[in-house]
């Protein structure tokens, strides 16, 4: 089934649906995390890319008006754990974007909090950010990374899913 031909009175897009569409797409989840003034700020995320591989670049968005935004534009710099199939509860707890005071999930990394066994990590410094809609696009250079060999967390139509084990061929 396709999608159906435009009409010259389309209905606009509306916040609801393009919630319904994009629960579509699965993705992997991830914990963005900063130290601002001392205070560790933590907030799980589905929107990471790479945006270049050459300088290294990735693109995360975070809501505008987020404790986790606001410390990472005053911080510059900015840490991006991906998470693990046994990583759910850590996705939920930051789903908020809340400070990390003192959580036990966290190691401190060039000065950043990293979740501490996550399937991947890097270390960025803020190399632009740009306000659209009602989120803020941050490009980050990333100066340190590290990865381990796990089977990723995925997030698909409002829930959390697992990789099946793949059909013998």
């Amino acid at each position: 089934m396709g999608m159906p031909p435009a009409g010259p009175r389309s209905a606009p897009v509306d916040s609801a649906l393009l919630r319904e569409v994009m629960r579509r797409f699965a993705t992997g989840v991830a914990i963005v995390a900063t130290l601002d003034r001392g205070t560790p700020y933590a907030a799980s995320v589905n929107s990471l890319t790479s945006v270049s591989l050459e300088p290294p670049l990735i693109l995360v968005c975070l809501k505008i008006g987020s404790h986790t935004c606001a410390a990472i534009q005053r911080a510059g710099r900015f840490s991006v754990s991906v998470l693990a199939e046994q990583h759910e509860e850590h996705s939920r707890r930051f789903a908020g974007s809340q400070p990390a005071v003192d959580d036990p999930a966290f190691e401190p990394v060039d000065g950043l909090p990293v979740i501490r066994d996550a399937l991947a990590g890097m270390i960025c410094e803020v190399e632009s950010t740009q306000r659209k809609g009602d989120h803020v696009i941050v490009i980050g250079q990333v100066v340190r990374t590290h990865h381990e060999h796990d089977t990723p967390l995925l997030f698909f139509n409002s829930g959390y899913h697992r990789l099946a084990p793949a059909e013998p061929a």
